[in-house]
């Protein structure tokens, strides 16, 4: 009879079941019900053997575990046989009455760390006569924008990365703010090492408050290593606690706290880079180790309003986004040589411009802030980017296309820039050189479904307006990539929605995606479900017209573009050229409405 009996919820045989397999591969004999005892009516014969038989039982701990009566039942027959227990946390829960009983005064373990799961059998006598060997789980390579894999020389040095959400441990529990930012900051910087395969921060903050397991994201994102963080802020007092995971085997390469002041932010946050770093045996270039050491301001009030403020600005609506602007003026005001408060001051100025309010004054301050960031920091990529995206609303396209190229001179990894380019392309009808630029932005955040999306849009375009173009493609050779990238971009987009379900605008976009993949009776079911949703804003609204005028409702169309207009939505240069209106342009219903919202002209601006 096996010398270790685990006891588990159904729910959690995933975890059990790798369990199993990393101690047996230990040479440590184990016994598991592969029915999972969640599925039986009844307690086994079989089961109760195996218990009788063993010399240890581990009990795996969840919210799942505790709530089967089996689990308990196992637990209480092994504690009045005297059975050695090793209980183990799936993740932190409190223990119910019938279980605090047996396990009461028993240290518990993670179950993520192998090596102390090992050392614990020894101590009760059951030693391993070899170490664990993990199953392989995810490989190191790297993904091309099509979704197929390259293990190319610089696929098999990447080590992949996923930084998550850090948890605010704060007295006041109200310092989420600061802890993102914190974690965000720490993905800014590790974003330069080229060694690493990091998720965007994007990607990695949807997954704030939601109980996933590392095991799943591992192979939802391909991923092997792990970063967990834990902040507490207190007034000026900061304490960091950070974990690095090696999903693979279960190992914790490096555990550590570091306390300080608010003063001493950038050194911890640069120690935390380099421990990280450290521990996945990375050595970092001459470049690369003054990026890590660059600190962003010298004032950590300053430092603190810019964090809040990227928090605000994330959520994209006018009210937040007037927050945000307010936030980065005061940062920018206590630390007149912060630039990226200044781009900051233009980016918010320009958002808010193009999406809800058409006063001339919000490109002059954007013009304003871009000139502060040339001041204290030079042509860079940030800088160019920044100019980029206020040339383009004042009708400077060919300018906004240069500074988007010279952002990419300067940092050909600054994904942000290949948006502002193919937004530049796009505006100048040159939709092919902007799906392929889209294609390179995909590569850079393939798991975030706003790059897909914004790449699907731009191939839409091409498939509208091929017919101008050179005879080098057919028109089915557009429709199949088209649908190609729809049905790549499926998976990423379902997965943001089950982590995320409360997020509409993904879902509105999802919706247009099973359109283009050619899914048009899925699309038009989830289009009428979204429409009766009081709480869309503007932008998805706007998308949720697109879809009913692709899908042949005009009439729905034109309802849900009053609706976006209603919710404040002002991207006319959107309703004159997206072919999506193509189908009321012409109409006296929309001309009327365009006559309505029609600004005066831009005057350019000599600089862009």
């Amino acid at each position: 009879m096996p010398d270790i009996f685990i006891s588990y919820s159904r729910q959690d045989s995933e975890q059990a079941h790798l369990l199993t397999e990393l101690l047996s591969s230990a040479g440590l004999s184990v016994w598991i019900d592969h029915s999972g005892i969640d599925a039986a009516t009844s307690w086994s014969g079989e089961i109760v053997d195996a218990i009788d038989g063993c010399k240890a039982m581990i009990v795996m701990l969840s919210p799942n575990s505790i709530a089967s009566r089996n689990v308990i039942k196992e637990v209480s027959l092994a504690a009045e046989q005297h059975k050695k227990i090793l209980p183990l946390d799936v993740e932190p829960v409190e223990l119910p009455r019938d279980l605090k009983y047996h396990l009461a005064g028993i240290q518990r373990a993670p179950i993520s760390n192998i090596d102390a799961i090992i050392r614990a059998l020894a101590k009760l006598g059951l030693e391993a006569t070899g170490a664990p060997q993990a199953p392989k789980i995810v490989k190191e390579q790297s993904l091309l924008a099509d979704g197929s894999s390259r293990l190319g020389k610089a696929g098999e040095m990447r080590k992949s990365l996923m930084v998550l959400p850090f948890e605010d441990l704060s007295p006041t529990g109200d310092n989420q703010w600061f802890v993102d930012g914190m974690a965000s900051e720490l993905v800014n910087t590790l974003s330069n090492v080229k060694s690493l395969k990091l998720i965007d921060w994007n990607t990695s903050s949807m997954l704030k408050n939601k109980k996933v397991r590392t095991i799943d994201l591992a192979k939802d994102f391909s991923v092997r290593y792990f970063i967990e963080g834990q902040v507490r802020k207190f007034g000026d007092q900061i304490k960091i606690s950070i974990t690095l995971l090696d999903i693979e085997t279960g190992d914790h390469l490096w555990q550590d706290s570091l306390r300080g002041t608010m003063e001493d932010v950038f050194d911890i946050q640069e120690q935390v880079a380099k421990k990280v770093l450290a521990g996945l045996d990375l050595i970092l270039t001459k470049k690369e180790e003054a990026i890590v050491k660059k600190k962003p301001t010298e004032n950590a009030e300053a430092y603190e309003l810019y964090l809040k403020a990227q928090q605000y600005q994330a959520r994209q609506t006018k009210r937040d986004i007037q927050r945000a602007l307010a936030l980065h003026e005061e940062a920018a005001r206590l630390d007149p040589k912060f630039a990226m408060a200044f781009a900051g001051i233009a980016a918010t100025c320009t958002a808010i411009y193009r999406v809800y309010d058409r006063q001339l004054t919000w490109l002059e301050r954007a013009d304003g802030a871009a000139d502060k960031v040339r001041e204290i920091e030079g042509e860079t990529a940030l800088y160019f980017w920044v100019m980029s995206h206020i040339a383009l609303p004042r009708g400077n396209a060919e300018s906004a296309l240069r500074y988007a190229e010279q952002a990419l001179e300067r940092d050909p990894n600054y994904a942000a820039a290949y948006d502002a380019l193919s937004f530049a392309l796009q505006t100048l009808g040159r939709h092919k050189e902007a799906a392929q630029v889209l294609a390179e932005y995909v590569r850079l955040r393939e798991n975030e479904t706003g790059a897909h999306f914004t790449l699907l849009i731009a191939l839409k375009e091409l498939e509208q307006v091929q017919p101008s173009l050179s005879n080098d493609h057919t028109p089915s050779d557009y429709s199949e990539q088209l649908r190609a990238a729809a049905e790549r971009a499926t998976p990423i987009f379902e997965r943001h929605i089950r982590l995320n379900p409360d997020d509409e605008n993904a879902r509105v976009q999802f919706a247009n995606v099973l359109s283009m993949a050619g899914r048009d009776a899925e699309a038009l079911a989830a289009a009428e479900k979204l429409s009766l949703v009081e709480s869309l804003d503007g932008a998805a609204l706007y998308n949720l017209a697109c879809l009913y005028l692709k899908l042949h409702a005009q009439e729905r169309g034109m309802e849900m573009l009053r609706a976006a207009i209603a919710k404040g939505f002002r991207n006319i240069e959107d309703f004159r050229s997206d072919p999506d209106l193509a189908p009321l342009r012409e109409t006296p219903e929309f001309e009327a409405l365009m006559k309505e919202l029609e600004p005066t002209k831009i005057p350019i601006n000599p600089r862009v």
